[in-house]
């Protein structure tokens, strides 16, 4: 039997299209492809390792085929696809454990199962080791957790991207993508109310970063066609925003430095007050440094393929960005130097789009999963593995994720975020009488 992995080389970077890829899907994938398969870099990395893989791919090549996809989970460690593809070089060899192992890691990943892997695996293993995969599966979707709710937003048709919690003032701000508006609450208090930080500009508010106590509000903005004022001429445009973060006045707005299109979807702020920002379509880290005039990169574009929110690690040392398509990287923000979060080949680290640091654990929103699910990653003590993952809540109760804060040992997040009425080419459909985006929150326990 052959190598039957139909799609899998655009299936492997379609995992990118998170919510800002959307509307740039073609050329996003179309990029992505075209640097796997180039070696710009002197060292192999796991981009050239595709490319490589996908050439024995097209030639039927099955030895070199294993030989490159073992040099790519060597590289960056289990993801759904990959074990996939193991899967299906296992029942292409008839190995029934080699393919129990795989197929039950996708499985325990809560990636769905391919019929037609399924039906081969009854057939070298019989149907009762079929039916144990599909109740882990079942298990690894199921419901879990009873978030509880806050507030809804006022605005149905608003996109809710990130949240963020203003300590001293007890205010809880919401971006809005659609709008380019901040939504601010004071919790305990009376409805939301909006803050226009750009009026009748068509670019949306992405992410959201407060500084109490250098008194700044730090947001991120970039033009799509989502945005209610959008203008065409605008796409690939965006920009760091920096406000005051009493008066909302604008204090100084910086941009990537380098050409091309740009998304600063995400960022975090360390100690020192230095910003660091990801680039969901450039695909680079940049960060502005404490009294800089100007952003500096810290992840050149080409190494990553989509990075979303950072989180800094205990020390400050390590900056830990989640790749939607790959995992977890571990960027030392002294070097810039790459690697990747180690963890089990039955976990699932791709799909985050929001992450956040609670002590030394990691909380990741993962809604590149279905079902959407938020997951507690322990890590090791040299923050270099994940150790142990607790999901805190999935399924039916967390649709439509987004981003998330941590505040008094509660974990508040954004559900029905509204991306689900967004279509590829930015047009939006209106949402259902008394719905909306809700803020929501759980507990965080050890």
């Amino acid at each position: 039997m052959g190598i039957d992995l139909r799609g899998d080389s655009a299936d492997f970077v379609l995992m990118i299209l998170t919510r800002i890829g959307r509307v740039a899907a073609a050329s996003l994938v179309a990029g992505a492809l075209a640097s796997s398969r180039s070696s710009a870099q002197a060292d192999s990395t796991w981009r050239e390792y595709e490319g490589a893989m996908q050439s024995a791919r097209a030639a039927s090549d099955t030895v070199t085929y294993r030989v490159q996809l073992a040099a790519i989970h060597h590289a960056i460690g289990s993801t759904p696809r990959i074990a996939a593809r193991y899967a299906a070089l296992a029942l292409a060899a008839l190995d029934k454990r080699a393919a129990a192992q795989w197929l039950g890691a996708v499985a325990a990943m809560g990636s769905a199962l391919d019929t037609a892997m399924l039906a081969r695996y009854a057939e070298l293993a019989g149907p009762a080791a079929r039916a144990s995969l599909l109740a882990a599966h079942a298990r690894a979707t199921s419901d879990v957790g009873a978030p509880e709710l806050v507030y809804r937003l006022p605005d149905s048709n608003m996109i809710a991207e990130d949240i963020a919690f203003d300590a001293r003032r007890s205010t809880m701000l919401v971006s809005s993508v659609r709008s380019g508006s901040i939504y601010a609450k004071h919790i305990p208090g009376s409805a939301p109310v909006v803050v226009k930080i750009q009026p009748d500009s068509g670019w949306g508010i992405f992410a959201l970063g407060i500084d109490c106590g250098r008194g700044v509000l730090w947001a991120t903005t970039a033009a799509f066609p989502m945005g209610a004022h959008w203008v065409a001429a605008d796409s690939g445009r965006s920009a760091l925003l920096k406000f005051d973060l009493q008066s909302g006045a604008l204090r100084g707005s910086y941009v990537a430095p380098d050409s091309g299109a740009h998304a600063l979807g995400d960022l975090a702020i360390d100690a020192d007050g230095a910003v660091y920002v990801s680039d969901g379509v450039g695909t680079g880290v940049y960060v502005l440094d404490a009294g800089s005039s100007a952003l500096r990169t810290l992840v050149p574009p080409g190494l990553l393929v989509s990075p979303q929110t950072p989180a800094l690690s205990s020390d400050g040392e390590t900056l830990f960005v989640p790749d939607y398509a790959i995992g977890v990287a571990s960027v030392n923000i002294r070097t810039g130097v790459v690697s990747w979060i180690a963890h089990s080949d039955s976990l699932a680290l791709t799909g985050i789009d929001g992450m956040y640091r609670s002590g030394r654990d990691l909380i990741a929103v993962q809604n590149g999963l279905e079902p959407n699910r938020i997951v507690r990653l322990s890590l090791d003590a040299a923050e270099r593995r994940v150790s142990r993952a607790t999901t805190l809540v999935r399924g039916s109760k967390a649709t439509e994720l987004t981003h998330a804060t941590v505040s008094g040992g509660w974990l508040y997040f954004i559900r029905k975020s509204g991306w689900g009425r967004v279509a590829e080419d930015g047009a939006m459909t209106e949402a259902a009488a008394g719905e909306g985006p809700d803020v929501v929150r759980v507990r965080l326990t050890p």
